[in-house]
Order: C-alpha cells, then sequence, then structure tokens
C-alpha cells in the first residue's frame, strides 16, 4: 500500500499541485515518472543490502527514511524541489516495495508460496481505494478547503495535507515490524543458528501451538549447511561484490527464465502503473466534460476541442491552473476490480494452472484494450480502461511468486528486486509517453497499448510458471 501510494498517488497529488509549483504539461508529465525513476535507480542496491543485512532490517530503515523524506517533499514551493524530493521519496520507497513480498515468502512453504504472494498484492486494490477516498475528502467533497500562508510563499493547501496522509500504511507497517522477527531463512543463511532456530521455534508454537521437534530441527540444520556453501565466496570490492552476486540469474539454469520474466514485468509495468497512474486524470477530464457526449469514443472525449456559442474551441492539452476532481467514483471502481481480481486469481490457484491464468488475464486486457478504442457507451469506456490496466496488475502478483518459488534463498531478494525494477522502467517509460504522445494520435496510441498483453502472453512457455 506504501508503494502505491507514494507513486500512483501522484496521479492525483500532481495535478492538483499544478497551481501552487506552476507547473506545465511536461513537468506535470515528468513528475508522475519521478517516483519509478528513484525506485528504478535504487532496486538492485536494496536488493543487495537486502540479501546481505536482512530483510526486516532493510524494511525498518526504507520505510523510516521514506515517510520522512516524503513528509519533507509536501512542503517544497517549487517544481524542482518537488521533483527532487519525491525522487529521494521513492530511492527508499524501493526497499519495501519488493522486500516486502521477499520477507513474507521467507515465512512460508513453496506450496502456499504464490498464493501468499498473490493474497499481499491483494493490497494494491485496498491502496487503489483508499487514495480517491482520501482525495475526494481533500479534494472533491468542498468539506475541507483552506487556505493558509505559513513561510514566505509556502501555503498549506489541501493537497499538502492528503500528500502527508498518503505515509500512513507506511507508518503502521513499521509498528507491525517492531513486533516480527527476521526471516529464519536469511538467518540460517548467514550462520545465525541460535537466532534461526529461535525464529522457527517462534512461528512453530504460533502455527501450531507445539515446539520443533528433533527431525525438524535436523532438517533446518541441514538446510543451513546447504545455504551457506552457497554464500562462502567473498570480494573486497563492493560494486565488483554487487556484480558478481548477481550473475548466477544470467546463467543456467535461471538465465532464459529471468530474462523472460524481466521483458514481461517491462509490459506489464508499462500497463498498470505507466497508464494507470494517469487514470485519475483521465476519467476526472472525461466526467468534467460539457456538452453532449453521446456517440463520442474514449479518444474524442479526451481530445477533441469542446466548441458552443458561448465557449471558445480549447485545447484540452493546456495544464489548467485547477484542483478540482469528479473521477474519484471511477477510481473506486479501480480499486474494488483490483480487490476482487486478486481474490479470484488467488482461489484460482487451488484448481487452475499458472499458465492458464496468465494466458487469459492477459488476452481479456488485449481485448478490453482494443474495445477501448471503438466504445462509445460511457459504462464500457470505464470497465474497459479499467480491465486493460487491471488485469496485468494481478500478473504482477502471480509472475512475482513464481519466481520467488524459482530462485534459491540466496537470490531471491536481488531477483525480485531486478524484475520489479524492469516492471517500473516500463512504469516510468509508459507515465513519459502517455503524457506526452497519447494527444497526438490516441486511436493509434490505444492500439499500440493493446497488442503489448498479446506480445507477453506469447511468453508464457519461457516463463517459470
Amino acid at each position: 500500500m506504501l508503494t502505491i501510494q507514494e507513486t500512483m498517488g501522484m496521479g492525483i497529488i500532481g495535478p492538483a499541485a499544478v497551481c501552487d509549483l506552476r507547473m506545465n504539461e511536461a513537468q506535470l508529465a515528468s513528475l508522475t515518472a519521478a517516483g519509478f525513476m528513484g525506485i528504478i535507480c535504487s532496486s538492485y542496491f536494496w536488493g543487495y543490502i537486502t540479501d546481505k543485512k536482512g530483510r526486516r532490517w532493510t524494511l525498518l530503515r526504507t520505510i523510516t527514511i521514506s515517510n520522512l523524506c516524503s513528509l519533507a517533499s509536501m512542503f517544497t514551493v517549487t517544481f524542482t524541489g518537488f521533483f527532487v524530493m519525491r525522487f529521494i521519496t521513492c530511492i527508499f520507497v524501493a526497499g519495501p516495495s519488493f522486500v516486502a513480498a521477499t520477507y513474507l515468502s521467507e515465512f512460508c512453504s513453496h506450496r502456499i508460496m504464490v498464493r501468499s504472494i498473490t493474497h499481499l498484492y491483494m493490497f494494491t486494490g485496498f491502496a487503489m481505494i483508499s487514495c480517491p477516498a482520501w482525495a475526494t475528502l481533500f479534494l472533491s467533497s468542498g468539506l475541507i478547503e483552506f487556505e493558509e500562508k505559513l513561510v514566505g510563499s509556502l501555503t498549506l493547501r489541501p493537497w499538502r495535507v492528503l500528500g502527508c496522509l498518503y505515509i500512513l500504511p507506511g507508518v503502521v507497517a513499521f509498528l507491525l515490524l517492531l513486533l516480527l522477527p527476521e526471516s529464519p531463512k536469511f538467518l540460517l543463511m548467514i550462520g545465525e543458528t541460535k537466532r534461526g532456530l529461535d525464529t522457527m521455534e517462534w512461528i512453530s508454537r504460533k502455527n501450531t501451538g507445539r515446539t520443533l521437534s528433533e527431525d525438524q530441527m535436523k532438517r533446518l540444520l541441514a538446510y543451513q549447511e546447504h545455504v551457506q556453501v552457497k554464500r562462502r565466496k567473498e570480494h573486497q570490492n563492493f560494486f565488483r561484490s554487487m556484480l558478481d552476486d548477481a550473475m548466477p540469474l544470467v546463467r543456467k539454469p535461471y538465465g532464459g527464465y529471468f530474462t523472460c520474466v524481466c521483458m514481461v514485468m517491462f509490459v506489464l509495468g508499462l500497463l498498470t502503473h505507466g497508464l494507470g497512474i494517469w487514470y485519475t486524470a483521465m476519467r476526472n477530464r472525461c466526467n468534467m466534460r460539457q456538452g453532449n457526449t453521446n456517440g463520442m469514443t474514449f479518444c474524442q472525449v479526451l481530445f477533441v476541442p469542446e466548441t458552443g456559442p458561448f465557449i471558445e474551441t480549447e485545447s484540452d492539452l493546456d495544464v489548467v491552473c485547477s484542483d478540482s476532481f469528479k473521477g474519484f467514483n471511477d477510481s473506486f471502481v479501480l480499486g474494488f476490480v483490483y480487490v476482487v481480481l486478486y481474490n479470484i486469481s488467488w482461489a484460482s490457484l487451488f484448481c487452475v494452472h499458472k499458465k492458464v491464468m496468465f494466458v487469459f488475464s492477459l488476452v481479456a486486457s488485449s481485448t478490453f484494450g482494443f474495445l477501448l478504442i471503438f466504445a462509445t457507451n460511457h459504462m464500457l469506456q470505464l470497465f474497459s480502461l479499467v480491465f486493460l490496466i487491471a488485469f496485468p496488475g494481478i500478473i504482477i502478483g502471480l509472475l512475482g511468486g513464481s519466481l520467488l518459488v524459482f530462485v534459491p534463498t540466496y537470490l531471491r531478494g536481488k531477483a525480485l528486486c531486478i524484475s520489479l525494477m524492469w516492471c517500473r522502467c516500463g512504469a516510468a517509460f509508459g507515465a513519459m509517453l502517455v503524457g506526452s504522445k497519447i494527444q497526438y494520435n490516441c486511436e493509434l496510441f490505444l492500439l499500440a497499448i493493446s497488442i503489448l498483453p498479446l506480445i507477453a502472453a506469447c511468453m508464457e512457455g519461457y516463463l517459470p510458471l
């Protein structure tokens, strides 16, 4: 939830901050991508650190610093300052964005790992609901309207308070982590035998009410012996060590599968986050459109200028100094669809093969993308856009869980962080592409976007599903 609110939340905060920060269209597009760029730049570093220092260790520190930086960013008074602080914030948001899944996976058996990770990603849907819920209260309800002069040119307005509230999941996560132990698999991997066995004892008592048996102790010690052998190679040079630690991922038996996962993640990130970060702004523009829109396609509603006896032809592309929103009901729809689809995906894992779910979801996403080009019904346009974005989002969790099962513990943090780094690359590329190019040929742009899921679906035979 923290990751989604700090990245996708910029799709709400950015347009609301246009007046105060005097942003133009290009700056607004780059601001939405700033968070993804911060995550991209630091992802592998945190993957390396989490495999060296620990999952819980990394989570506690990155969550704390990201929360502090996020608060500071809400009190900047220039676009440059805001952009830089959002970039720095998401350098640390990169930690919890993938370490949480790695941490959870090491408390699960292989039998339930994919289902557990899929359930974890369901909170993406809750974040998609909480973002517009808070925004409805502060930006569109009319109940909270204020403008208080603080220091110099700094003015406290609702969007700044809204941005501060988006760190709440991080605060809750930090407090909960204080009550939880370090990953037992990581502790055994680094030779912390006593702490690792104590953690497994704690898990056994929580789950079964009994202590570990002698046979279970022997198997844990045998596991420790195996994973410690994998970590004996040491290097003096930090950067060389970072590079060499990742080399097994691009060699047999992992290389082909891992490369394909990264390529698919790029496509999924472009669709889910790159297009998704503009979802609220696009639906808001549709809902604020005046006049008769019957018989108009999605692209026509967005970009064909309004004309009338008292309305001059206008360019819908100019950023207007307005923080009014009317699209939050549609944002709730996206969040609820995410939650429902994640639960369906979780339940389907009991009886449907992962490859079937993968191909079906991507073909469905592509179908709704093609439908969005031609649909003229308002509700059909809404749900076509929702499913075009949501189906690839479900696959991110499914593919991430499958990757964690596929790679061993000593590579798990790095594997997930690199794959999600490619997902964020797709998101940053998509966010800038949508923000700067969709208006020039909307239909052709949507056609190209809709073909991408089919390309990803063709790779299913090369994935560890």
